[in-house]
């Protein structure tokens, strides 16, 4: 007879069910605060599953653990079997079968990445020389990401990080071998990324930042890692991943978004400005408006006063045309009025793509909130056809619903309208 849920034994199952819950906590930096908050249980509780001695662990909480850390598709497979239960049971799991599955392509992404055959015939040297070009083209896919279209970057950026992984088995001097870890971990990230703001391919995105969080703890680059995982956290936010056109907050995206601050350190003020909006957005959706304003402002003295070109990292531009987009976007979730002019600003400010992308939307929710729909419905065309011009497909989409439920009802009608005139 298969076991129930409420009745499993210890030991076995949930010896392994805690390791892996614990090398998932740590690869997101997490402490055990952050990630037993993330989860909804307490601290001395989730010390307990991970060391295996959670004798009262059923499977609905074994499943809520594995949920609250982003994981659990692939902790599922390890708990035990369950009773067949209501067409309910059969539901959920079917929804974990799904989850399941998901995981499964990421482990084969990234294992196709890490074991490709032709790596394994023979090897290479790397020099200094060598590296420095690795280096320069990373560099200009850094650089095109925030405006190239994702289908001609994606190509190019993938086969660059096949080759950098290729390398594995190369001769390298060891004085090289940081520099060699940091291009390859900087590679899959930007690949990964623009999987996910091009085309909302999250399989791919989790495989291939989980690769670059890997080689950034090789080259031992705490400020890259920061960016990372800060990037990770998109993909549990519904900031960046509107559920049914609705945003709620997440307490997984706020831990790792702190995880990323302390791993940042204080040598980089503009880095830890970015992660103070970021962690302000995120503050706001979970009711925390006082401690969101009191980012903001932090944030806002972090902004360089100059007119360089402001960027401070892999993902980042942080200067004074992109702080006003981020900061609407806090007042926005706040409920503030003020943010409509902020993002005003920041539209008047902002070319590239994804940020503008992002700016109209907002914008969208804003005029709505004032009354004033005919101009809402206008900026979401314009989104629509900003998505489509520059081919950013599914992560549009998200941001798109998001911004149409903000509109009454005979906006949204034009608003399909549009839609089926621009597609």
């Amino acid at each position: 007879m298969l076991r129930s849920p409420e009745v499993t034994r210890a030991g076995g199952w949930q010896t392994m069910f805690g390791r892996a819950v614990r090398e998932r906590r740590q690869d997101l930096e997490l402490t055990l605060e952050e990630a037993s908050t993330a989860i909804g249980i307490s601290r001395s509780h989730l010390n307990l599953i991970e060391l295996g001695k959670s004798t009262g662990i059923s499977h609905d909480s074994a499943a809520r653990t594995a949920a609250g850390i982003g994981c659990d598709g692939a902790l599922l497979a390890l708990l035990p079997a369950v009773d067949a239960g209501s067409s309910a049971d059969q539901a959920v799991r079917s929804q974990d079968m799904r989850r399941a599955e998901f995981n499964k392509a990421v482990v084969a992404i990234s294992a196709s990445l890490l074991l490709d055959p032709e790596r394994l015939i023979g090897t290479r040297s790397v020099d200094a020389a060598v590296l420095e070009d690795l280096e320069s083209l990373t560099a200009e896919f850094a650089r095109r990401q925030h405006h190239g279209r994702p289908e001609t970057i994606l190509g190019p950026v993938r086969a660059h990080l096949h080759h950098l992984l290729d390398l594995e088995g190369a001769s390298v001097a060891p004085n090289l071998q940081p520099r060699l870890a940091h291009v390859t971990a900087e590679t899959a990230a930007i690949a990964g990324w623009v999987a996910f703001r091009g085309q909302g391919d999250l399989v791919t995105a989790h495989a291939q930042l989980a690769l670059g969080r890997q080689y950034a703890r090789e080259a031992g680059d705490d400020a890259l890692l920061a960016q990372l995982l800060a990037a990770s956290s998109s993909f549990c936010s519904s900031i960046d991943i509107p559920r049914d056109g609705e945003i709620e907050g997440s307490p997984l995206a706020l831990s790792m978004l702190r995880a990323a601050q302390r791993k940042a350190g204080s040598n980089s003020p503009s880095l830890q400005g970015w992660l103070a909006v970021r962690i302000a957005e995120e503050q706001a959706l979970l009711g925390e408006a006082r401690r969101a304003r009191a980012l903001l402002t932090r944030a806002e003295k972090s902004v360089p006063s100059g007119h360089g070109d402001g960027q401070v990292g892999l993902f980042i531009i942080w200067d004074q045309t992109r702080f006003p987009g981020w900061a609407g976007k806090a007042l926005l979730l706040l409920g503030d009025p003020a943010a409509a002019d902020l993002l005003e600003q920041a539209l008047a400010l902002t070319n590239a793509p994804h940020p503008r992308l992002g700016v109209l939307v907002d914008l969208t929710v804003a005029r709505a909130r004032r009354g004033d729909v005919d101009h809402a419905g206008a900026l979401l065309v314009e989104a629509t056809q900003l998505a489509v011009e520059r081919g950013i497909d599914k992560f549009a989409r998200w941001r798109l619903r998001e911004g149409r439920a903000a509109l009454p009802a005979a906006q949204q009608d034009a608003f399909d309208r549009h839609l089926q005139a621009i597609a």
